[in-house]
């Protein structure tokens, strides 16, 4: 009968293979120390999943609404008709952020500026509803709406405070913010949606900005503080070109 390999491998060689070996194999307290991990990180990743589902219907609630227009559900990136070079650079920015979204070191932020009925609307839901495809959190809501859902949580007898106001709409893995220049300028309800950016960015969330507002006068808008905070990883697509509502192409 044969005998084992092992046996046969001079002891010379077998100690040079266990010098250079990375890592030896795992004994049975090593197995079972790393079987914890594992079932520890997965229970985090479980944790995490539902900390975000959470999200994503405590804001739903307080919209009364997915957040994503009706006209828009159905929006993707490619379902957007480009006819001017312009616009192929905003999907293509459109496309690079939703590549990487979620990947360390990737662009974090948006803001689209720019007329009316240049589909600003649409690029930003159609990235809701890749990333709510793929199981994110992806929201989106006038800055108008969130202060008055702030401000209906001032009252006893509302369930959503306030604080569960703000908090829902900063834990969101991405918040589209649109007419931030039509939201209420009185003094404390112009603090809401700057606190909500101001958390969003410390926890390194993302957050789109649409706004019918030139950037210079959205960063002068927000105030320095929060405009150099979302402005230092952004991508800032300018959509300048006539409404597509009133300037359709002629297709021959």
């Amino acid at each position: 009968m044969n005998k084992p390999v092992l046996l046969t491998v001079p002891r010379s060689m077998m100690a040079k293979v266990q010098a250079h070996a990375k890592r030896s194999a795992f004994k049975p307290e090593d197995y079972q120390a790393f079987h914890e991990r594992e079932a520890q990180a997965d229970y985090q990743r479980q944790q995490a999943q539902i900390a975000a589902e959470r999200h994503q219907r405590d804001v739903k609630k307080l919209l009364d609404r997915s957040g994503v227009q009706d006209i828009y559900l159905s929006a993707t990136l490619e379902s957007y008709q480009i006819y001017r070079p312009e616009q192929q650079a905003a999907i293509t920015s459109c496309r690079k952020f939703l590549q990487g979204f979620g990947q360390h070191g990737a662009v974090k932020n948006m803001i689209f500026c720019g007329s009316t009925g240049t589909g600003k609307n649409h690029m930003a839901s159609a990235i809701c509803n890749a990333l709510n495809a793929s199981g994110k959190s992806a929201v989106v809501a006038t800055a108008f709406e969130i202060q008055m859902k702030a401000r209906a949580g001032r009252r006893h007898d509302n369930p959503f405070t306030e604080e569960k106001v703000i908090a829902s709409f900063s834990g969101v893995d991405l918040l589209v913010l649109d007419e931030i220049e039509l939201g209420s300028t009185q003094d404390h309800d112009g603090k809401i949606v700057n606190a909500i950016i101001d958390q969003r960015v410390t926890a390194g969330k993302s957050t789109i900005l649409l706004t019918n507002m030139s950037f210079e006068e959205a960063a002068g808008f927000l105030g320095e503080r929060i405009a150099d905070r979302l402005v230092g990883n952004f991508y800032l697509v300018e959509c300048f070109w006539p409404s597509y509502r009133t300037n359709k192409p002629v297709v021959a």
